[in-house]
């Protein structure tokens, strides 16, 4: 059965080991991993312009390259970088090529799309296919995307049939074949992010020609041949020796891609699932990149010759969720009340050591769209106050679920400072803390929760697609029991226009409702934050917060 779990950046950080012992010894197996590829250790490479190695280290590796069996964030970290999807997003032409402001989704470009046009109705996109060749020396077709679209669909894999169900509306047999080079994308009904939702790592097209030779009864759609191998008609490729389970992934360069691409030719995931080793590792220049540091540990090399850290814009944001399936908490003036207790600015200053920023409405600031005039956050306990006696709530005691691993490490800090601004109001906050990722995203997914400190990290950014998810009536994962039939009604139009001002007006719209009468309650809009070793330019800051290795270039 299909569960859709988009988990998106997860943000999480593991328990603390020896960080000096850990970090030694991380190093040296580090040196050794890319020594025996043939390469040098991660940043000096970069910076000395010696070796065009790119050393990436994770909080952990996948033990599948397969797209359908998606691990959380070191799957999507390593499909963004496989890349071979038809679409991606157009930074070149954006402020700082993305950093500054997030693409929309009508900034796309074709990957492996040469060109695509809409019927009359919007409902057929013809698409026409690059030349393009696989690692094997197969060439691109459109049997090749029928094939990888029949495989997603057949599999039940969660977000991709969720991104083509409920966010656009792909017909149930969505892709049909015209020629080699020319296929059909067929929807239900035209939709503003029926292209952007191809952007999703795990929409990379396979080479079908390849897997196929390995399928069996038993196994039709080569599960276990893409266990250890990558398969795609993008940048990079490997040998199933290149992948260790769980441990370390060496990417080299697809002899065969024709696309633009920069000067690294060889790309190296390390796991190392303590955020102070990794933070280690980017500080000697023993790798290049880090992903999810602590807020601390970004301050800190921030200071650090030959380290740049990169803060971009982003849609992903912080959110309280308060079951509205709870007596009281399913009153929309006690919700209202809670969110005008919290002092969201004090949160952030406490926390962030100068990185994100206090949400000041319903959708992130991020995509540029100013909030209506009464679609701003207050802090106001007086008002607050008034609800609740107004909503016939006195005192009241509530359970809040956090996790270290998710919205991050920083999550038992805004518990606390929550617990005594919302004390204020006369509701008494008990902190239960689980320790995994999985937990807690079992517990918002069963709705077995009074209050929960979540992450919401589009798949896809786009003001639709912050509405729809979590906050409209109509999907799948409002699992808290909110309804607010004038924000479904906004939804729904929203997402059938593309971005421009009659759009932006509805977005402030749904802005509005989402601040007057909370479905989720949003604290704060996080920036993307990158820790890089100096040495590479030309970053493609797309809305995912992905690195795309293969465009880099030394200097």
């Amino acid at each position: 059965m299909m569960r859709n779990f988009l988990l998106g950046r997860s943000g999480g950080a593991p328990r603390r080991v020896g960080r000096a012992t850990r970090a030694v010894a991380v190093a040296g197996a580090l040196t050794l991993a890319v020594s025996a590829c043939g390469g040098e250790s991660g940043g000096g490479g970069g910076a000395s312009g010696t070796s065009p190695t790119f050393t990436y280290a994770l909080t952990g590796l996948p033990t599948s390259l397969d797209p359908a069996d998606y691990q959380g964030d070191p799957s999507r970290n390593i499909g963004f970088e496989l890349a071979s999807s038809l679409f991606r997003w157009d930074t070149e032409q954006l402020p700082n090529q993305g950093c500054d402001q997030l693409a929309n989704v009508d900034q796309l470009t074709g990957q492996l799309a040469e060109s695509h046009e809409r019927s009359g109705d919007g409902k057929v996109i013809t698409v026409k296919l690059r030349d393009a060749v696989s690692a094997a020396g197969n060439k691109l077709t459109s049997n090749d995307v029928k094939w990888t679209f029949d495989r997603l669909i057949a599999l039940e894999v969660g977000t991709p049939n969720t991104l083509m169900q409920d966010v656009a509306n792909y017909a149930a047999d969505p892709i049909k074949v015209v020629d080699d080079k020319t296929f059909e994308i067929h929807l239900d009904a035209a939709g503003a992010m029926d292209l952007a939702i191809l952007t999703w790592a795990q929409f990379r097209i396979l080479d079908s020609a390849d897997v196929k030779k390995h399928v069996t009864d038993a196994d039709p759609w080569g599960k276990e041949y893409l266990l250890n191998h990558s398969a795609t008609f993008g940048p990079w490729t490997q040998e199933p020796a290149d992948f260790v389970s769980g441990d370390r992934l060496t990417l080299s360069a697809n002899p065969n891609y024709k696309g633009d691409r920069g000067d690294v030719t060889k790309l190296v995931f390390l796991s190392v699932p303590d955020a102070s080793s990794r933070a280690q590792l980017v500080s000697t220049g023993n790798a290049n990149y880090g992903t999810g540091l602590q807020y601390e540990q970004y301050a800190q090399l921030k200071d650090t010759p030959g380290v740049d850290v990169q803060t971009c814009a982003s849609a992903d944001r912080i959110p309280l969720v308060l079951n509205a399936n709870d007596p009281q908490l399913g009153k929309p003036d006690v919700r209202k009340a809670i969110s005008l207790a919290i002092d969201r600015k004090s949160i952030v200053d406490a926390v962030y050591r100068g990185f994100n920023s206090p949400a000041t409405g319903g959708l992130s600031h991020a995509y540029g769209i100013d909030n209506a005039a009464d679609g701003e956050y207050a802090h106001d306990v007086a008002q607050a106050k008034q609800l609740m006696s107004g909503a016939g709530v006195g005192n009241l005691s509530i359970t809040l679920h956090i996790s270290p691993s998710r919205p991050g490490p920083e999550a038992e800090q805004i518990a606390i400072l929550l617990q005594s601004q919302l004390k204020e109001i006369g509701i008494d906050v008990k902190i239960q803390t689980v320790a995994s990722a999985t937990e807690i995203n079992t517990i918002f997914h069963d709705g077995t929760f009074q209050a929960l400190l979540y992450l919401e990290p589009p798949a896809v950014a786009d003001p639709y697609y912050s509405i729809f998810l979590y906050n409209s009536s109509f999907s799948k994962l409002n699992t808290y029991g909110y309804k607010n039939p004038e924000l479904d009604d906004l939804a729904k139009q929203i997402g059938v226009m593309s971005p421009g001002a009659d759009r932006d007006a509805l977005v402030a719209d749904a802005g509005a409702q989402m601040v007057n009468n909370p479905p989720f309650i949003y604290l704060v809009d996080r920036d993307f934050v990158h820790a890089v070793r100096e040495g590479f330019t030309n970053y493609q800051h797309a809305p995912n917060g992905e690195m795309f290795v293969h465009t880099l270039k030394q200097g």
